[in-house]
C-alpha cells in the first residue's frame, strides 16, 4: 500500500518489539520515569539504559520500571550507546536522551515509520519545556536537515542493517556523536526529519545561562569541524563554561 507521501508501506510486517529503545544515563533520576512511562504508552516495551555509575536513584527507577541496565565502564555517550545496542537484534533502535518525552508521538507514527521501504533512519523536531525566545529560535533549527543542526537531543531512530553498516557511534569522540553519525549514516542512506516533536528539557540552560551554553555548543562544534582534537575541545568547553 502507499501513504500520503509516497512511502511504500508493508502492512503489519513489523510490529513495535522490533524496536530496541537504549538511554545512555548519568544521574537521570528526575527525568528517567517520565521518558519510560511516555515510551511504554507507545507500545515501546524493549528498553534499555545504559548507566554509567550513577549515584542517585536512576538504576533503582530502572529496575522498578523492568528495563534492561547495563553498567558502563565509561562516561562516555557513543561507548554507552553502542554498549546498549549490542543487547538487542531489533530491526531498529531508537536512541534516545533521558531527560525528553516524547509527547507527540503515537503507535501508529511509529509502525508507519518502521515499515516504510524508504526508510532508514531519521530523528525528531525539538520542543523545549521554556518559553525563553532564543529556545523557541532553536526549536525552528531543528526542523532543519541541514548537518549543521543535527545533534544528540534530536533522537535516532535507525534500521539496524544501517547502524552497523556506520560502524555505530564513534566512541573516540567526547562531543557530538549524534552529529557525526548522522552525517556518516547521510553518505549510504536517506536521512529523514521526521515529522514529530521530543519534548527536550531546558535545565542545562537554565543551569548555565541560555546564551553562555549556547555559543559554548557553537564553538565546539565549528573547532570539531576544523579538526581540533576532542581533548582540546573538551579544555575549551570547560573554560567556556567556567568549570
Amino acid at each position: 500500500m502507499e501513504n500520503s507521501g509516497g512511502n511504500t508501506l508493508i502492512k503489519n510486517k513489523l510490529q513495535l518489539d522490533e524496536v530496541g529503545v537504549i538511554i545512555p544515563t548519568f544521574n537521570e533520576a528526575q527525568y528517567l520515569k517520565r521518558l519510560i512511562t511516555s515510551l511504554k504508552e507507545l507500545g515501546l516495551s524493549k528498553i534499555c539504559i545504559v548507566d554509567a555509575e550513577s549515584a542517585d536513584e536512576t538504576v533503582a527507577i530502572a529496575k522498578e520500571q523492568g528495563l534492561t541496565i547495563c553498567y558502563s565502564t565509561q562516561k562516555n555517550r557513543a561507548f554507552q550507546l553502542n554498549l546498549g545496542a549490542r543487547q538487542f537484534e531489533t530491526e531498529f533502535y531508537l536512541f534516545i536522551h533521558a531527560d525528553v518525552c516524547l509527547t507527540e508521538l503515537n503507535e501508529s507514527f511509529f509502525l508507519k515509520q518502521i515499515n516504510s521501504t524508504n526508510f532508514s533512519f531519521g530523528n525528531f523536531k525539538l520542543q523545549f519545556d521554556s518559553e525563553h525566545w532564543f529556545l523557541k529560535l532553536n526549536e525552528k533549527f531543528s526542523h532543519l536537515k541541514v548537518g549543521a543542526f543535527q545533534f544528540g537531543d534530536q533522537g535516532l531512530l535507525v534500521k539496524r542493517r544501517a547502524f552497523e553498516a556506520a560502524h555505530g557511534y564513534d566512541e573516540k569522540l567526547l562531543f557530538m556523536e549524534g552529529n557525526d553519525i548522522v552525517r556518516r549514516l547521510r553518505k549510504g542512506f536517506k536521512f529523514h526529519k521526521m515529522d514529530s516533536k521530543l519534548l527536550v528539557s531546558a535545565r542545562k540552560y537554565e543551569e548555565i545561562g541560555v546564551y553562555r551554553l549556547q555559543f559554548s555548543y557553537f564553538l565546539i562544534y565549528f573547532l570539531a569541524r576544523l579538526g581540533v582534537s576532542q581533548v582540546k575541545l573538551k579544555k575549551q568547553f570547560k573554560r567556556v563554561l567556567g568549570s
